[in-house]
């Protein structure tokens, strides 16, 4: 059927070159959806293949300049449900299809990401983004934190504790290298290409986060948190199976950082300085944490006091 119904809506069902597109036609129409569906065929048999592919267009963005370790493992999760395909093929739709399920800020970096490199290529394809709601605050109690870190298996154990010592963003855990640890010095360090803000972070470990490294040793002469002698390129099902045995809800493993965040606030860590430790470039990321710790204003709730006229300051000569 070169035309199908999906709810209220017509599609397309097209094959082109052995290639099998299918894309709304945005319509609850059939007679219009297959007039559509006759111009979509037409324009395809205008449309000359550059012989490009999509995965030679990552590789020329990826050799076009320095790219982060976030967004390797983004194309890596990508391709694992795209295949390749010529570029006059790749479609809004199918991209949109291919994202992992995943937050509307999640689904939009791996849009932003698609985009750019098409771009690059002069192939430019309008993916439609998803809004995003108000951020929420989810954090673990240490209750909570008990509950679950008994319920993971070894290896995602051993990184979630890291992670919640830590602050790092997943990527940054899954990948960390040896070459970035200094257990001597008690530090680790992202590179400026591995973080966020593009700027290098020096991260001071805690006696915690000292105590995983210190395990993983001789694990891997690579990488610090291995599995199967590779890196782990995913969180999925066993995380999802813990969450549920801790009966923990609504709890995503970037969370982790949250609880971080929310712990060192809570126990009296300056803004600024939480800041730097996160390695956020904006403060008003920080600011959102402030809020739960009731202390941490109280120090001025005094101020707003009355003041007798000998405290007053007589101003001269104007304001």
């Amino acid at each position: 059927m070169s035309v199908y119904k999906r709810s209220e809506t017509w599609w397309l069902d097209v094959t082109n070159n052995g290639e099998r597109i299918r894309r709304s036609a945005e319509t609850s129409d059939r007679r219009e959806a297959l007039r559509i569906h006759d111009e979509f065929r037409v324009e395809l048999r205008r449309i000359k293949p550059s012989g490009q592919t999509l995965y030679g267009a990552i590789e020329a963005w990826e050799q076009a300049g320095q790219r982060d370790a976030a967004d390797d493992y983004r194309l890596e999760k990508f391709k694992k449900k795209y295949h390749d395909r010529a570029l006059h093929l790749v479609t809004a739709e199918s991209i949109t299809a291919a994202i992992p399920d995943s937050s509307p800020a999640t689904f939009n970096r791996y849009a932003n990401l698609i985009a750019a490199i098409l771009a690059l290529v002069k192939h430019p394809v309008e993916i439609a983004r998803k809004t995003i709601p108000e951020s929420r605050i989810r954090w673990l109690t240490r209750q909570e934190w008990f509950r679950l870190r008994g319920q993971l298996t070894p290896h995602q154990r051993a990184m979630a504790t890291f992670a919640i010592n830590t602050g790092l963003r997943q990527a940054n855990v899954l990948r960390l290298e040896w070459s970035q640890v200094d257990l001597r010095r008690r530090v680790a360090w992202i590179h400026a290409d591995q973080s966020k803000s593009r700027k290098a972070i020096g991260i001071p470990l805690s006696d915690e986060a000292v105590k995983v490294l210190r395990k993983q040793v001789g694990q891997h002469g690579q990488w610090v948190f291995p599995y199967n002698g590779k890196p782990v390129t995913e969180i999925k099902t066993a995380w999802g199976k813990a969450l549920d045995r801790a009966k923990i809800n609504d709890f995503t493993w970037h969370d982790l950082r949250h609880t971080w965040a929310t712990w060192h606030i809570m126990a009296g860590t300056p803004v600024e300085v939480l800041q730097k430790l996160g390695g956020w470039a904006d403060i008003r990321m920080v600011l959102r944490y402030a809020h739960l710790d009731p202390g941490y204003l109280a120090q001025y709730a005094n101020n707003a006091r009355p003041r007798s006229v000998t405290q007053t300051v007589t101003r001269t000569g104007g304001l």
